[in-house]
């Protein structure tokens, strides 16, 4: 394991080492992206299963995917403290803890909205912790493009119509700031990304699979194959191993600039909601998305 691996780069990322962060980057986040429109449409109204399928569907999959790579790499992982600690602030940032949080406010705020205050208030929240516990001030630029960021994540989310979305709102926020705090543990915890994968993967399979197989609260039996086959795919393999493989390995090559690219989900999910949900965007819509768009490519820059 090589220590780059999971560290920021100390200094600017060379041309190729920036083309293949953004890659990276932009296929988690378009995974991202469909994951709140493919969840919103599983757990809304008319739904067929609940948040608890799917995040057990979710890391139930991923960690029996990525156990054999955990048990191959643990010779290259200290049993330290601080891998513990490592450990668990991973799991419960970017592991089951997030995935039913999300999924649970999902039953109560449309997907575009989730899209837009979760990952849209990520790079918010990780450039304040990175200033705050890396020192890692971002410039003029990057300060600009994440007000723009803000303007047009707002924009999206709207007002609230009830208590019930209100409740929906809370929940994305704290979602979004227990990831950032991860993607800064992230960057200090040298893990590569796929060991820290892997620990989030086993560890949610260890943890939360027994809790739902002894709750009672599985709706898999009742629902469609079909619609548990897609879930199983998306939430199992694209999003719980792949996505998050590509958002940690542009973490370690891109650094601090990796969380903004999480602004795009809403963007994606705005426009993947038309064709899957049949919502289609006002004017105000259209423009907080190029405010979104404009803010990602000012902080990356910057």
């Amino acid at each position: 394991m090589r220590p780059e691996d999971g560290q920021a780069p100390a200094e600017a990322p060379s041309g190729h080492r920036l083309a293949e962060g953004v890659a990276f980057a932009l296929l988690a986040v378009s995974l991202w992206g469909g994951w709140f429109v493919i969840t919103r449409r599983a757990v809304g109204a008319g739904g067929v299963l609940g948040p608890a399928d799917l995040v057990a569907l979710r890391f139930g999959i991923g960690g029996l995917v990525l156990l054999p790579v955990l048990l191959l790499r643990l010779r290259g992982l200290r049993p330290d403290r601080k891998t513990v600690l490592d450990g668990t602030v991973l799991f419960v940032a970017q592991g089951a803890p997030f995935a039913l949080l999300i999924s649970t406010a999902l039953r109560f705020a449309p997907a575009g909205h989730g899209a837009a205050l979760t990952p849209g208030t990520m790079p918010l929240f990780a450039a304040l912790l990175g200033a705050l516990v890396l020192r890692d001030r971002p410039g003029r630029l990057a300060l600009a493009g994440l007000g723009l960021i803000a303007a047009g994540a707002l924009t999206l989310a709207g007002g609230f119509r009830d208590a019930d979305e209100l409740l929906g709102y809370a929940i994305f926020l704290t979602a979004a700031l227990i990831w950032a705090a991860g993607t800064v543990r992230m960057r200090r915890s040298g893990l590569s990304a796929i060991d820290a994968t892997a620990l989030i993967c086993v560890s949610s399979l260890l943890t939360y699979i027994p809790v739902y197989l002894l709750s009672g609260v599985s709706r898999l039996a009742q629902a469609p194959m079909a619609e548990v086959a897609i879930q199983a795919l998306y939430q199992g393999v694209l999003v719980s191993v792949v996505a998050l493989i590509a958002f940690n390995r542009s973490l370690a090559l891109i650094g601090r600039r990796t969380p903004a690219f999480t602004a795009l989900v809403p963007v994606i999910a705005t426009l993947l909601a038309i064709p899957v949900l049949g919502e289609v965007p006002d004017p105000l819509h259209v423009g907080a998305i190029l405010a979104i768009g404009a803010g990602v490519l000012l902080t990356t820059r910057g």
